[in-house]
């Protein structure tokens, strides 16, 4: 596919700056005009008390499962503050690649990350399918699913959850966002949990929303998009990944359609 079709395109980005980072790289590549709109703040705990005692208790367990690039980060950049070094005990498993990329940025390798970049395609997975009495460590944010450690309890093991970070709804000034909405700027708006659009929908008000239903939807999931269509808009297009290159190529098929439909 031309790496120009997304060229000049607006394109809003509402994941956390820090986040961003390789899609924001990957469409200044391609020549896409981007608006920076964070909807959601990633803030340490207000206690490490679940994170210390998992990360003390790792000797001892079996998988160690990172759900985010921010449960990794937080994490162990507490083991470090707490001069905690990785021990040799517990496997590792990552809910895609881009959290089991940012364990790799710490040293650490990464046993298990699913083909379905989700915590469904972890449960899939042959190595979590007989977990009877062994022990497990789930390290993620607040207010997150609890898929991963119902269904592993239920599969029979000892699940431990440590809440790494929280999630919180950033003051940010929707103005220049609509704005470049009314001065038909936007072309598409990027989404990359149900958490991250339900505060943006919020954010951007009544008269954002009215736009909003005019603007192709990027999701990174079908879960994210359950959350989209949730508030009856039309159904967004989902990335065949959960990952920044699985934005990257459903944001290059929906430019692909617009092509296709042109006079």
């Amino acid at each position: 596919m031309s790496t120009a079709m997304l060229n000049n395109k607006g394109i809003v980005i509402t994941r956390p700056r820090a986040q961003a980072q390789d899609l924001v790289a990957m469409l200044e590549q391609r020549g896409a005009r981007l608006l920076l709109f964070p909807a959601i703040q990633i803030e340490a705990p207000e206690n490490w008390q679940s994170v210390d005692h998992a990360l003390q208790s790792l000797p001892q367990v079996d998988w160690a499962i990172f759900s985010s690039r921010n449960a990794v980060a937080h994490a162990l950049s507490r083991a470090h503050s707490l001069g905690l070094a990785w021990p040799q005990g517990p496997r590792v498993a990552a809910v895609g690649r881009e959290t089991a990329k940012a364990l790799g940025e710490f040293g650490i390798p990464v046993d298990l990350v699913p083909r379905n970049f989700s915590s469904e395609g972890l449960l899939e997975s042959a190595e979590l399918a007989s977990v009877q009495g062994q022990r497990i460590v789930i390290f993620a944010g607040d207010q997150g699913r609890e898929l991963l450690e119902l269904t592993l309890t239920q599969r029979g093991a000892a699940v431990e959850k440590a809440f790494c970070y929280r999630r919180t709804i950033p003051g940010s000034n929707p103005t220049p966002l609509l704005h470049a909405w009314a001065r038909g700027e936007l072309d598409a708006v990027t989404v990359t949990s149900p958490e991250i659009f339900n505060n943006f929908f919020q954010l951007i008000g009544g008269l954002g929303q009215r736009w909003l239903k005019r603007t192709p939807i990027i999701a990174i999931s079908p879960l994210t998009a359950e959350a989209v269509t949730a508030v009856g808009l039309p159904p967004p297009w989902i990335a065949p990944e959960a990952s920044s290159d699985g934005i990257l190529a459903a944001l290059e098929s929906w430019a692909q359609s617009l092509q296709e439909t042109a006079p």
